[in-house]
């Protein structure tokens, strides 16, 4: 079979959770010895950042570059369907090409559908252009891969989608152990994620703020994304820490020496922080919005997202309680062994290569 991948995601110069899932399974995937068994054309846009040294081109992978910096998908992408003679076309982040070679296979990833809560989005491209597109991925797509039980049930409670066309794969620990250690003592609570309302931020730091400790910080380790406004307002007010984007190692560093990791979120389609936490060996307190109370189990501590006082709850309860913290680090490195990027690769190897051709 003759496979092509949109890698689009993957080698973006400051990866959030969409742009790691596309990377890190892709990368997997084609390192499965039974990968070599087909060929697959993987395409990017111009300018990415294509770390080659974790794929190493022969005759059975090739490179695509559509130099095309507007209508990637919808004109370049959806031109090399015609012209690549594709046998399956696997898209790991939503979007599928419209005027693709008709009777071509295709699978598209659906990592949640957030939009369905806060629909406010930055402008009217993101307003409009992926609520639509994520509904005519899910209903023209052949196959789809929902990165949990949640996100499952939500295409089909609240998109009509056919359950058998739906496959839950998900997804793997990207954590590393740093060379360099930034323990300070365990004396900071920490957040990683794009700061956006749909993270819940704002009822965060007021939590934070309820414990009235001077001696533990708060840390928001993420970049900026949309309606940022008021949690940098109170961030600077009560001397929260807001790193703004930081490279992978300084993440993991972070992570490696917090007391806790706390995920607020209103919603998430999986959640990858609480994973790499629990692999990292740090006590989890979560929101149980969206799929969180599916990927954290009994390995966390879980709050109502919209209940500060609930939050701040758990927060005292994770600080002030040593053996509990114990209890949760080992419970989140067995929780955490369940998912690995190993085993959603040959789950997404079997449904891009179970289409009769």
């Amino acid at each position: 079979m003759r496979i092509g991948i949109d890698v689009s995601r993957a080698f973006a110069n400051q990866k959030t959770g969409t742009e790691t899932y596309s990377y890190q399974i892709v990368k997997h995937l084609l390192t499965l010895p039974e990968a070599r068994e087909h060929e697959w054309v993987l395409y990017v846009r111009p300018n990415s950042k294509f770390e080659i040294k974790n794929f190493k081109l022969n005759s059975n992978l090739k490179l695509k570059i559509l130099n095309y910096p507007r209508l990637w998908t919808q004109f370049g992408l959806a031109l090399s369907t015609w012209t690549d003679e594709l046998d399956v076309l696997w898209i790991p982040a939503h979007t599928l090409p419209v005027f693709r070679k008709p009777g071509l296979k295709t699978v598209v990833t659906i990592h949640g559908i957030e939009y369905e809560w806060l629909p406010a989005y930055e402008n009217w491209l993101q307003r409009w252009y992926l609520p639509l597109s994520t509904q005519y991925a899910v209903h023209s797509a052949h196959k789809i891969i929902a990165v949990s039980e949640f996100t499952r049930d939500q295409l089909i409670e609240r998109l009509g989608v056919d359950p058998a066309k739906i496959s839950v794969v998900y997804e793997g620990t990207n954590f590393r152990d740093p060379k360099r250690s930034t323990k300070i003592g365990e004396r900071y609570l920490l957040f990683i994620g794009t700061v956006q309302p749909r993270k819940n931020l704002v009822r965060l730091i007021k939590a934070y703020l309820a414990l009235g400790t001077k001696h533990l910080a708060l840390i928001i380790c993420g970049k900026l994304g949309w309606g940022y406004e008021e949690v940098v307002k109170l961030a600077r007010q009560h001397n929260v820490v807001l790193t703004g984007f930081v490279s992978q190692e300084k993440r993991d560093q972070l992570l490696k020496g917090a007391l806790a990791y706390v995920q607020p979120s209103i919603t998430e389609g999986f959640g990858l922080p609480v994973l790499e936490a629990m692999h990292a060996g740090v006590p989890v307190v979560s929101s149980n919005g969206g799929a969180l109370a599916e990927i954290v189990g009994n390995a966390g501590l879980l709050f109502d997202p919209l209940d500060v006082s609930d939050i701040s709850d758990k927060l005292v309860k994770i600080i002030n309680n040593p053996k509990l913290r114990k209890e949760l680090i080992t419970k989140g490195h067995l929780r955490a062994r369940k998912f690995s990027w190993e085993k959603a690769a040959k789950e997404t190897y079997r449904i891009l290569t179970k289409f009769k051709i």
